[in-house]
């Protein structure tokens, strides 16, 4: 007896286009420069760009294929009002050398609640907003976080060498430490358009402060200029990779019974299953994670609690 499932596994990121080559001098006008009443970041519209394609293609791959990014212009704003736009909301906070300060998302806490039911086998539909999320949505929120830092990563690519690593994870603004009410913020947000999210949204916002750190960083050589690889032909052939799809399995049970009594088996017999509490998932005959098996929105579910670490799924 066997039965199908799947697991969130954090989805590539795809590799940004190789910069244009630019005068040894051009640093700042990349990063930073005065602006009339303050600062600019040009850099920021092509993050921005890239980071609207990553998503959609996460979005995607954790069950909604159609679905699309519309990004709107950046604006500054203070902690203060950013969170208090984006309420009710999960918030994530990453820590991103050489970034002088936080990165900090926000995405619709209906747009998680869906996804979760997406994931468990639902059609990603919204039975009512809640305040407290299940052990099974917290766990989600993270995984996706972390999944989203990949995004982010792979969108400064080309600009600087920042890893954004995930160290909070909260439904509540107040606790992103670090960031003061007052503080000003540099905001890019991103609408999903396309049933079942069509309007959900999530906001990337960058200290002020941090980004204006950065001015004297260096920038990351052409990668192009040096005999980098064709970005055309990689952002294909990952593309490609993303859409294999592999045969995922957990066998739930293996009885055994003898001879005499399967040829005497008869229609309304009943065989005994002793069911395990953990049970192996394979992917492509692989042994890839444990999990336990339940039951989500009336469909049979098995939840990952073990990803296996070694050759198998490298």
């Amino acid at each position: 007896m066997t039965t199908s499932t799947k697991s969130v596994k954090a989805v590539k990121a795809p590799a940004a286009p190789a910069p244009t080559s630019a005068p040894a001098d051009s640093k700042e006008s990349l990063l930073l420069r005065k602006a009339e009443g303050g600062y600019a970041f040009p850099a920021l519209e092509g993050v921005a760009n890239q980071f609207a394609r990553s998503l959609r293609d996460l979005i995607r791959a954790l069950g909604a294929p159609a679905i699309q990014i519309e990004r709107a212009g950046a604006e500054q704003m203070s902690f203060a009002e950013w969170s208090a736009s984006a309420t009710p909301a999960i918030f994530w906070r990453y820590h991103a050398p050489p970034l002088k300060g936080p990165v900090l998302l926000a995405g619709s806490r209906a747009l998680l609640l869906q996804l979760v039911d997406i994931f468990y086998g639902g059609q990603g539909k919204l039975a009512a907003e809640r305040e407290e999320l299940t052990d099974a949505e917290d766990r989600f929120a993270a995984r996706l976080g972390r999944d989203i830092g990949m995004q982010l990563a792979a969108a400064w690519r080309g600009k600087l060498a920042i890893e954004p690593e995930l160290d909070s994870v909260t439904a509540d603004p107040a606790k992103l430490a670090a960031v003061r009410a007052d503080d000003e913020l540099f905001v890019q947000r991103f609408t999903l358009r396309g049933a079942p999210f069509d309007g959900r949204m999530i906001m990337c916002a960058y200290p002020v402060a941090a980004l204006r750190g950065i001015a004297g960083d260096e920038l990351l050589p052409d990668m192009q200029a040096h005999g980098g690889g064709d970005p055309a032909w990689s952002g294909a052939l990952d593309k490609a990779l993303r859409d294999v799809r592999m045969p995922v399995r957990s066998v739930l049970a293996r009885p055994e019974i003898s001879l005499v009594k399967l040829l005497a088996l008869e229609v309304g017999d009943i065989i005994p299953l002793s069911m395990p509490r953990h049970v192996p998932v394979t992917v492509a005959g692989r042994s890839f994670a444990f999990g336990s098996i339940g039951e989500a929105n009336g469909n049979a579910a098995i939840m990952i609690e073990h990803i296996e670490k070694g050759p198998d799924n490298d």
